[in-house]
Parts: C-alpha cells; sequence; structure tokens
C-alpha cells in the first residue's frame, strides 16, 4: 500500500550569467489441469489510518499457471466470488471478508469483471495476472482473508474452453491468504523545499556535466515518528511534472521555467543518481521501537542540452511510503 507523501515540494532556480536554483496463440486445454493459486500469505501489517481507494497489496501469478508454456491462453469463463463465498458478483472489485478490503483482478493489465463465452468469444490472456488489495469503504478491522468457506470455491474462477469450471477440470482458481493486523498510525514525512548555491555558466561542458561540486545541495529525506509494528517500511522517490528528461536522476522541469537545457538531478551522497518508481527499504527501521529516520541526498544541477541559456528552473518530487 502506498500512501501518498509529497517530500520535495518544489525545486526552483534561476540561471544567470551564474545560476540561482532554488529547489524549492492458444494452448489446447486438454494439456493443462486445474490449479489453485493462493495470493499473498502470510501477514499484512495495515495503518489502521489507510485511506479509501489505496492499493494495499499487489500479487503477480505467473501466466504459466494459467497458459502452461504458452505465450497466451484462451478463458471461456471468469467467475468472482465476494468474500470467497458461493454468490458471484460482477466485479470488478469483490469484496473480502476482512472489512475495509476488496480486491481485483488484472487480466493483461486491466481489471477483470464477470465474463462468460457464447462458444466463439473468449477472453485471450497474453500477459502475468495481478491480484490487487484495496481499501474500501467500509470500517478497516483486522482477520483473515482466507474467505467465508476458507478457500473453497476461492475468490476468482478462470476456466478454459472445453472445461467445466470446477476443481477437477482446467483453469486456474485463486484463493486469498494472510492475516490482517493493524498498526496505529503511519510515519510522518514533511514538506520541504531546497535551495541550491549559484553557479556560473561556463561550468558546464556538455550534455551530463553537472558543473562542479560547489553547485550541490545537501538534503535528507525525513520519516518522523514512525510507529512500531511493521515488518517493513519502505519509500519510492517519485518525480511530479511533465516528461522525464534522458539523464537518470533528473528531475522534470516544471512549468513557468524559463531556463533551458538545465535540469535538477537527485542523487545519493555517493554522487548516484537517484532511482524513481522503485520501493526501497528504510532499512534502519526497527519494528521493535519505531522512531524517526533521515536518509541524506543531494540535489545539483546536470545539463540537459548542448546549450544552457539563462533563466529560472524548477521541479519537484514526492515520496510515496509503503507498509508491509
Amino acid at each position: 500500500m502506498q500512501p501518498f507523501h509529497q517530500i520535495l515540494r518544489g525545486l526552483a532556480a534561476r540561471l544567470i550569467p551564474a545560476i540561482v536554483l532554488v529547489v524549492v496463440a492458444s494452448i489446447s486445454p486438454k494439456a493443462l489441469a486445474f490449479t489453485t493459486v493462493t495470493a499473498f500469505g502470510s501477514t499484512l501489517n495495515l495503518p489502521n489510518s489507510l485511506p479509501t481507494g489505496t492499493i494495499i497489496s499487489r500479487y503477480t501469478i505467473p501466466l504459466s499457471q494459467l497458459c502452461g508454456a504458452a505465450s497466451s491462453c484462451q478463458v471461456s469463463r471468469v467467475t468472482l466470488f465476494p468474500n470467497g463465498g458461493y454468490t458471484t458478483a460482477p466485479g470488478p472489485l469483490v469484496t473480502t471478508n476482512v472489512s475495509g478490503i476488496s480486491t481485483r483482478l488484472l487480466v493483461n493489465g486491466q481489471p477483470v469483471t464477470e465474463f462468460s463465452s457464447n462458444g466463439s468469444n473468449f477472453l485471450i490472456v497474453n500477459s502475468p495476472l495481478e491480484v490487487q488489495l484495496l481499501r474500501d469503504a467500509r470500517p478497516l478491522s483486522a482477520g483473515s482473508l482466507a474467505g467465508v468457506h476458507g478457500g473453497d470455491p476461492a475468490y476468482y474462477w478462470l476456466c478454459l474452453p472445453g472445461k467445466t469450471c470446477d476443481a477437477w477440470n482446467g483453469g486456474l482458481a485463486i484463493n486469498l491468504a494472510a492475516t490482517v493486523r493493524l498498526v496505529n498510525g503511519t510515519c510522518s514525512t514533511p514538506d520541504q523545499s531546497v535551495a541550491l548555491p549559484s553557479m556560473v555558466l561556463y561550468k558546464f561542458k556538455g550534455v551530463g556535466s553537472t558543473g562542479d561540486q560547489s553547485g550541490t545541495k545537501g538534503f535528507d529525506l525525513r520519516f518522523n515518528n514512525c510507529p512500531p509494528g511493521f515488518a517493513r517500511v519502505g519509500y519510492t522517490l517519485t518525480p511530479i511534472g511533465g516528461p522525464l528528461p534522458a539523464l537518470a536522476g533528473a528531475l522534470p522541469v516544471a512549468g513557468g521555467s524559463t531556463a533551458k537545457g538545465v535540469a535538477i538531478q537527485i542523487t545519493g551522497t555517493n554522487g548516484t543518481p537517484a532511482t524513481f518508481n522503485q520501493s526501497f527499504p528504510l532499512s534502519a527501521y526497527n519494528s521493535s521501537t519505531g522512531g524517526s529516520y533521515t536518509i541524506p541526498m543531494n540535489a545539483r544541477y546536470i545539463q540537459t542540452e548542448s546549450t544552457v541559456t539563462p533563466g529560472t528552473i524548477s521541479g519537484m518530487m514526492s515520496v510515496l511510503v509503503d507498509y508491509q
């Protein structure tokens, strides 16, 4: 799950003769047997303040679990069972037996709804399946996701053509497991802005040039008052705005910027460009005690075009904090 915490609200800069930067084919179904997959398992530690609509967790099911060795296969029927019970629902959102948590199944990257072939139209599956857990509008509670009947008939059935849709014939059944445990609170991540020192234009030597160390400013990602009890706390750096520059760690140039040929790059303290849109563990987090933590980072200029012209430049970055 990934609550949104915006942490670097503004990155802004001014380029003058010296720059002032403010970082303000189908497979025969006869070859396949019915397969059962259990998604998630173990324990899910969730903040009790989790907002409605949050994607709590994702579980990927390899295509081979449904299609065998084939690169795609046909599905004749998709059935969704709310609460893991005997009744069905159109979907795509299906309630679980744990209040406050629903699930959906993504087929070919899209949420699937109840489907039944008329004998000539089939659902072609050509990519891994993804099961998601989402926070719904019901009061959030703890409990087991195993379903009201303990996994029989499961939450999802995908049936292959020419087969009866049951546990003895070709297809895929998807169960849910995991015990949901609620943790009181989340980490707080305050907004901040970072002002870079000025830098003269002649220090840029070509695309990818970062000038010199005088144009670098350190800052900390802050994770305050993290409660104990989570198995893992992670964070994801997410650029905000237009298209990303081609250079690693460079933020999009925000609207209102007038400088050309330069961007703001986020790095680690060793100068390695930051990786965006990937969750990293907050390794210092202590599950027994919780606490407040910092991750030191740097912001610096980076030349993105052959010519740098003076003006102002700005950009933004956010942090997504995830909990397990």
